[in-house]
């Protein structure tokens, strides 16, 4: 559902964007180097949202698959990720085990990340992973909100300042009402984690024209001031963050109804240049898909023109990269989880330019999901046969669970991927009963979150 932002070389220069990139206003931060140069190995993070606890059904834990990249780029089918079992690792870190983790992001040390946030979208925590360890190292449930101010169990996305100094946190409220953006103050040398904050969102759902007002997911500018948050029922927030121990309060700066940016915002993404790209999707129902580009370059001065809106072909709208071609002009490359398409925009003329079927023979119904890149190789999510989240009546016995590699063209205008291309995460010790009878079993797995980290 999001997008992240680092730069490399191998055939082509890509700028991979999504809810934590460091990348200054003018000129992206070199956060990935060239597949030759030491610095530019990588592992590739992906979260089950499946219940590993007590039995195949339990509703907590989950597991997070952990490749080596060049291992899962060479050959995917047979690169043995490690694993890390979230009901144990809670435990081992005295922490509540999880339920649906959902958003797995990178923060921003520099010169490389050194924690990953994750988000778990069924218990209403923020799990702090040390990278280097694998272990958990903090953890901060925020139902209820800071001092009772409002909170329940839907943390949907956790997404680190680029500055390092707070997390802020997508709640999306209970069913048919509004949510909350909780604040966490982050130390990450000393792994001290602190909520600070909670902002009830009901205020603005008139603004917004809609009847709740519902935050899915968000990124901050280059300067950590600002933060742009999409909207389940369409619409946008432009949120002054504050200070990030709370004393100076999150305020809503700037409302961007629902009229003017239509569709459930499941990603931002910062761009170079102060821009912030932003996605409307259509869902499990059907509709219009949109990408939407918005200048923040003079939010400071409170200035919030209309952003550009671009219709997407497909259906759902979701995992979004960004790709530089052979000519240093910025494409965004966006996977459509319903209709298993995936989108090439060019962003100089802001127009659709190619548009090409993840469908196979060997994953007949992949359903793309959350997605990153690195050189020229695109991971993608891919959702499994019963989803837990989102598009839960969309089931299928022809999902393939896992992540699929698609190497990208020098033109950003088309992939190529093979059935060697798909790191499966089926587990065949976590099954369920799959079909109208219930007869038959299936793997449990339903992969969502992923990440690429720079080693």
């Amino acid at each position: 559902m999001h997008f992240r932002l680092l730069s490399g070389l191998v055939l082509l220069l890509v700028f991979v964007t999504a809810v934590a990139c460091q990348d200054s206003q003018d000129e992206p931060n070199l956060t990935a180097a060239s597949a030759t140069s030491p610095q530019s190995s990588f592992e590739v993070w992906a979260v089950d949202q499946s219940g590993t606890s007590d039995e195949p059904s339990a509703d907590s834990g989950g597991l997070i698959y952990i490749w080596d990249g060049v291992a899962i780029s060479e050959n995917a089918s047979e690169a043995t990720p490690e694993i890390i079992d979230l009901a144990v690792a809670a435990s081992k870190a005295g922490c509540e085990a999880p339920k649906k983790p959902h958003m797995v992001l990178a923060n921003h040390t520099n010169p490389k990340a050194s924690h990953i946030v994750l988000a778990n979208v069924g218990s209403g925590d923020t799990f702090f992973i040390n990278i280097e360890s694998r272990t958990i190292v903090g953890c901060v449930n925020t139902v209820g909100g800071f001092n009772g101010a409002g909170g329940t169990a839907n943390t949907h996305a956790s997404t680190a300042s680029a500055d390092n100094s707070m997390v802020i946190v997508a709640n999306i409220g209970a069913k048919d009402e509004s949510g909350f953006l909780h604040k966490i103050q982050t130390d990450y040398t000393n792994d001290d984690y602190s909520f600070v904050e909670t902002l009830a969102l009901n205020q603005f759902s008139n603004d917004l024209g809609t009847s709740v007002a519902r935050p899915i997911c968000h990124e901050f500018t280059a300067d950590s001031k600002f933060a742009y948050v999409t909207m389940a029922g369409g619409g946008l927030l432009v949120v002054d963050v504050g200070s990030a121990d709370g004393t100076t309060p999150m305020t809503v700066v700037k409302v961007y109804d629902k009229d003017t940016v239509p569709g459930i915002g499941c990603g931002v993404a910062r761009l170079p240049n102060g821009k912030i790209m932003t996605n409307g999707e259509s869902g499990a129902k059907g509709g219009d898909d949109f990408l939407y580009t918005f200048d923040a370059s003079k939010a400071a001065d409170g200035v919030f023109p209309d952003p550009v809106q671009i219709e997407l072909p497909g259906e759902d709208t979701h995992g979004a990269v960004t790709c530089t071609d052979q000519n240093g002009n910025l494409f965004a490359i966006t996977s459509m989880r319903v209709s298993n398409d995936v989108n090439f925009i060019d962003l100089q003329t802001n127009k659709v330019v190619a548009t090409q079927s993840m469908a196979e023979t060997f994953s007949p119904d992949p359903k793309p999901d959350v997605a990153d890149i690195v050189g020229n190789k695109m991971f993608i999510a891919l959702r499994g046969h019963k989803p837990l989240t989102a598009i839960g009546s969309l089931e299928s016995a022809d999902r393939t669970p896992g992540v699929a590699v698609l190497t990208i063209s020098e033109s950003c205008k088309s992939f190529s991927w093979e059935a060697k291309d798909l790191a499966s995460m089926k587990d065949s010790d976590r099954t369920i009963a799959f079909g109208l009878t219930g007869g038959s079993r299936i793997t449990a797995a339903d992969p969502h979150g992923l990440e690429v980290v720079i080693k």
